[in-house]
């Protein structure tokens, strides 16, 4: 009978996972039929496409963030370096959307389970995590079990979940690691909990256990090893991976946030980037604090939250870890500019309330009808929200998928660089070498495909071929005058201080063979 159980357990499993799959392709078809095209996407196919170049495959392993994110997308490129983004997408959030809706299913509830089902299906920032082939994916599903783990801890202080969620957070430094500032937060709530896990203190106030635990010595030494021994499962895999990401940067770049902090290793990594209106470069101060609040950011996408708070009121520790999201979020934005507004932090929000939901136990979910209906509300209100968020986001990745999704608005500039990049790949000998710079070409580059070799910024061919095109280089990308870009450019910096000093550079000849709005390509005469 058990057997039978777990077979039809197995079969609803992939029936869900199928159906999220399904509808998610398939929105995803249709929104990129009708010619959407992003900057992150195309800057992991481009980081594909590039990967081996240069026969530094360690370091061009490593020169992107967030690295998780490309890494998720490398197994699907063998179908299609353009498509890898959008798999990855669509694979893993069907996958973590199934995962979710089986654990609310198993014990709780059949009308939750469904309402968690619907959400999911219909959930504009879930529609927008599955298809945009952004790395937001990436951190609503490590939020997402953070908090999990930390509400299956509380249940029976089972080391497990303490182990668990350490490999986890280590992931975290191939995200963002400024999430890692979790950890000396955490550390404190393991005080807390170990206090509360102590057995045979009947008392559920904290204070009272405390002074009991302290003043008898078997339970002081006992309440001491357990919270050494917390403190170390739960900072040891994080603390290990982060050394070793430091050590790695140190040895390619000479600086422990050396692919952090380089232009080239993120797709915004040009601010400008991360600016719709790149016409007004002044604008380069927090437009999207100033201009859509961040009180009306967290109202819009946290009904669904505040309903979890208002539902553990009676239960101190569960509000402890739902505390933990103002503070994390709070520090993921003390020092945010522009490039950091974006769903990739606001989404812990939702991610908690969700693991709230997943980790309740069903003696706490006497559901009546008037629950129901209250949460069939919330999810109504939380989806109206999420819209309302994605209609007014002044981040671009963000904008340019509801204006090309809701508006059927294509970005000029992108459909610049895809047109440039498939020009240079069917009109130039393969395996030409091009010299641009990348953190600011890269579109252009995700269309090339393997035709040509695109000369790293960060390696020495680089140097080479800005003081002698003639010998290093035969074709080079510059952006235009008019373009946002233009003073970011690297290549055409480089170029004008040259000219502007008079330092010594061979002389070399080009002609122009494209020429566009944004940019145009040299080809340089031998």
């Amino acid at each position: 009978m058990a057997n039978i159980k777990a077979k039809s357990s197995l079969l609803v499993f992939f029936i869900i996972w199928f159906i999220y799959i399904a509808f998610f392709s398939f929105v995803t078809m249709l929104i990129r039929m009708d010619g959407y095209i992003n900057f992150e996407p195309l800057f992991i196919t481009s980081h594909i496409n590039t990967l081996f170049d240069s026969g530094e495959l360690v370091k061009n392993f490593f020169l992107s963030y967030p690295l998780l994110t490309n890494s998720l997308a490398y197994p699907f490129s063998i179908f299609s370096a353009e498509d890898a983004p959008f798999f990855a997408s669509v694979f893993y959030t069907s996958l973590f959307a199934t995962f979710v809706v089986t654990v609310v299913g198993k014990e709780k509830s059949n009308t939750l389970k469904g309402f968690v089902f619907l959400y999911f299906l219909v959930s504009p920032i879930t529609i927008y995590t599955a298809t945009s082939g952004t790395s937001v994916y990436a951190f609503y599903i490590l939020y997402f079990f953070i908090f999990y783990y930390l509400f299956n801890y509380i249940k029976n202080f089972t080391t497990y979940h303490i182990a668990i969620l350490s490999i986890i957070l280590s992931l975290a430094t191939f995200l963002d690691y400024r999430i890692l500032w979790l950890l000396p937060i955490l550390f404190f709530y393991v005080f807390i909990f170990s206090l509360y896990g102590m057995k045979g203190l009947k008392s559920s106030n904290i204070i009272i256990k405390y002074i009991k635990t302290t003043q008898h010595h078997s339970l002081r030494r006992k309440f001491r090893g357990r919270l050494g021994s917390m403190i170390f499962i739960i900072g040891f895999f994080p603390v290990t991976s982060l050394l070793l990401y430091f050590i790695i940067n140190y040895l390619m770049g000479n600086d422990f946030f050396y692919f952090y902090d380089s232009l080239d290793t993120k797709w915004n990594g040009n601010s400008i980037f991360s600016l719709l209106e790149i016409n007004t470069i002044t604008s380069l101060d927090n437009r999207a604090v100033n201009n859509f609040s961040f009180f009306n950011i967290v109202l819009f996408i946290s009904p669904i939250f505040i309903f979890e708070i208002i539902r553990h009121y009676k239960k101190p520790l569960n509000i402890i870890i739902l505390s933990l999201v103002p503070l994390l979020l709070y520090t993921l934005l003390r020092d945010s500019n522009t490039n950091f507004m974006n769903l990739s932090y606001y989404v812990i929000i939702i991610a908690a309330a969700i693991a709230s939901i997943a980790a309740a136990t069903s003696n706490n979910l006497k559901f009546k009808k008037v629950s129901y209906l209250i949460y069939a509300c919330l999810f109504s209100i939380n989806i109206y929200g999420e819209y309302q968020y994605l209609k007014k986001s002044s981040f671009t990745s963000e904008q340019i998928y509801f204006n090309s999704v809701i508006n059927k608005e294509q970005n000029t500039t992108l459909l610049e660089y895809k047109e440039g990049g498939r020009y240079l790949a069917a009109n130039t000998p393969e395996n030409a070498i091009v010299l641009c710079d990348r953190s600011i070409m890269y579109p252009l580059v995700a269309y090339n495909k393997d035709n040509n070799f695109f000369i790293s910024n960060s390696s020495t061919e680089f140097k080479n071929a800005i003081y002698n095109p003639t010998e290093n280089c035969d074709y080079i990308i510059l952006s235009n005058a008019e373009s946002p870009f233009y003073y970011y450019d690297k290549v055409e910096a480089n170029f004008n201080n040259i000219e502007k000093n008079g330092l010594s550079v061979n002389d070399y000849r080009t002609k122009v063979i494209y020429f566009s709005n944004t940019f145009r390509i040299l080809k340089v005469i031998k």
